[in-house]
């Protein structure tokens, strides 16, 4: 480091320095230690990083071999930060290098992990070994903190339960949901249909998903999701509780080893960041599992279950080295009635009794009530409308867990009253985030984002969005090819749009879905767009193209509005037709 400083302060001197270019033995000696020697023994250079500027490394070659570079080079020149577009060339070479190319050589990606470094790093390697083909992205700058941010200062949560899934058929088989998966960023990402960016649109801080692959990454839909100042609550799937062959309803609910194997495979794919010591700042909560109090049977071994789960989870961060960022960890109950207890409270009182008195039904490695404590937060799933509820379990919750034994905060998993006019409703349910009047009550969910057409009956009442008949590309998700619909609102039982009422309760102010298609129209419109389409057409060879595109044909637009006089072609193509006049609907 003192050589290195020897050599910029030498450098401040103008008729001394000379920056390399082109042709030069200096730059060649230069580009060499940028794109080979140095990622093969990165510990020789302590003082340099992927993001370093070129002058950085010419400076280091002076320093080792003045012969090739006998002069310092001149004070690096500010370089502007690009992340990269969908479907550029730049986006093929680091798309390819994260799903495939470190896989299979990970020795060329020494400062990478394969399944949780980011699109962005990838870049940064491919700006160090070929500037040329990437630009210096913008890496995001990640917050540090100590303390699970739903356990300290009070918070309110307006979000939305997040399971799109693309089938419009009752009864269809959906082979995967894990919606935060990079195959299904076509649904969520801004170069897609773009619904992280509706829901930020309508004023929603949080997005609350369900099931999760393990073996998938997760830090694409984490990092667009803090890009957009949005939280995210994640669901541990039902796969290691009682979908696998091994699952733990096999093991009379010992739920330790399938939990600590998926879940540390979570941990490694893109739910931490530091060199897997901090959990991602998008990252607020894990729910050990959805609405336990109906898959647990008998219900008594519903403390094991949850217990041993808890526990997994514990173990496998301590394993890990996370530290960081912690997550509050929470179970969330159903809103049912057990043994004559209020509902969902019942359920929250009995784990809690649970825990204190755990070693009756399971013996942990760690000490959770210790953790309980400190990390634990409550939450259940209703459709109660809010006048109800606050009569059943908000008025009631600060006598069992706001108290001086204990103080855990709430909140609402799911929450959709299909049975009132949801206006009113949602906006006296978000009155009630208030510290004065319920200080423990964080927010709620709106449930949910899309109509789940393949469970059919009462489950189609709950989306606010539908899916319209534009097909707006392809996906091959789980060996199970889905079109990617656009989005039309769903009306409740007065006649209104459940999005304008929930975007007016949550402060969004404006037609989400219009102004998301405008921005869609615009970008479908430039040459931006078509510069991309034609990179998918004739762009890196078919096979590549297989492989950078995650799966999903992009070749589409990103937007699908039906304008009067204009066909759902029409708006897929924008530039076979002139623009025409008319109000866009979703």
């Amino acid at each position: 480091l003192k050589q290195r400083a020897a050599a910029e302060a030498h450098a401040a001197a103008d008729d001394d320095c000379e920056t390399a270019v082109d042709g030069d033995e200096c730059y060649s000696a230069t580009r060499l230690l940028m794109s080979k020697d140095f990622f093969e023994n990165m510990q020789d250079y302590p003082s340099l990083k992927v993001t370093s500027p070129f002058e950085d490394f010419q400076a280091e070659v002076h320093r080792t071999n003045t012969s090739a570079c006998p002069k310092a080079p001149c004070a690096a020149k500010p370089v502007q930060c690009q992340n990269i577009a969908h479907s550029s060339d730049c986006w093929a070479a680091a798309a390819w290098a994260k799903d495939d190319g470190i896989w299979a050589t990970p020795e060329w990606y020494p400062e990478l992990q394969a399944g949780a470094s980011s699109i962005q790093e990838f870049q940064a390697h491919i700006h160090l070994v070929d500037p040329t083909l990437c630009a210096k992205p913008c890496l995001p700058a990640y917050v540090h903190y100590s303390t699970p941010t739903y356990r300290g200062e009070p918070h309110a949560i307006k979000g939305i339960s997040y399971g799109p899934a693309p089938l419009k058929v009752r009864g269809a088989a959906l082979l995967g949901d894990d919606f935060m998966a990079d195959i299904p960023s076509m649904l969520w990402a801004d170069w897609g249909r773009g619904d992280l960016a509706i829901m930020k649109s309508m004023g929603a801080n949080t997005v609350r998903l369900y099931g999760n692959n393990p073996n998938e990454s997760h830090r694409m839909f984490l990092d667009e999701a803090m890009d957009k100042g949005m939280d995210v609550i994640v669901g541990q799937s039902d796969w290691p509780f009682i979908q696998a062959m091994d699952s733990c309803m096999r093991s009379n609910w010992y739920c330790f080893d399938q939990v600590y194997e998926s879940y540390k495979l979570n941990l490694a794919r893109g739910f931490l960041i530091d060199g897997n010591r901090s959990y991602h700042p998008a990252l607020k909560a894990v729910i050990l599992l959805n609405e336990p109090d109906l898959k647990v049977h008998p219900r008594d071994l519903t403390c094991r279950a949850l217990a041993s789960a808890f526990d997994a989870v514990l173990q496998a961060e301590k394993d890990l080295g996370v530290t960081g960022n912690p997550v509050a960890l929470t179970a969330t109950f159903s809103f049912g009635v057990f043994n004559g207890q209020a509902p969902g409270l019942g359920q929250m009182v009995e784990f809690y009794e649970c825990i204190k008195n755990v070693h009756t039904a399971y013996a942990p490695r760690n000490d959770l009530l210790k953790a309980y404590r400190e990390r634990w937060v409550n939450s259940f799933n209703t459709a109660k409308d809010v006048t109800s509820l606050k009569e059943m379990a908000l008025d009631k919750y600060g006598g069992y867990f706001w108290n001086s034994e204990t103080k855990i905060p709430l909140f609402i998993g799911e929450y959709h009253s299909v049975y009132v006019d949801n206006g009113p409703d949602l906006k006296e349910m978000v009155a009630a985030i208030n510290p004065k009047t319920y200080p423990f009550f964080m927010g709620m969910n709106f449930f949910e984002f899309s109509v789940r057409y393949d469970k059919g009956g009462t489950e189609e009442a709950f989306g606010m969005f539908g899916y319209g008949n534009c097909n707006l590309g392809q996906m091959n998700y789980s060996g199970q090819v889905t079109s990617v619909w656009d989005l039309k609102k769903v009306k409740d039982r007065a006649g209104d749009a459940l999005s304008d009422a929930l975007s007016a309760a949550y402060g969004g102010g404006v037609d989400a879905l219009a102004k998301r298609h405008s921005v869609r129209m615009a970008a479908a419109e430039g040459p931006a767009f078509l510069a991309g389409r034609r990179l998918a057409s004739e762009g890196p060879t078919a096979a590549l193209r297989g492989h950078f595109r995650g799966g999903v044909d992009f070749g589409h637009p990103r937007a699908c509005v039906a304008h009067s006089r204009r066909t759902c072609a029409e708006a897929r193509f924008p530039w076979r037709s002139s623009a025409l006049p008319g109000g866009s609907q979703a």
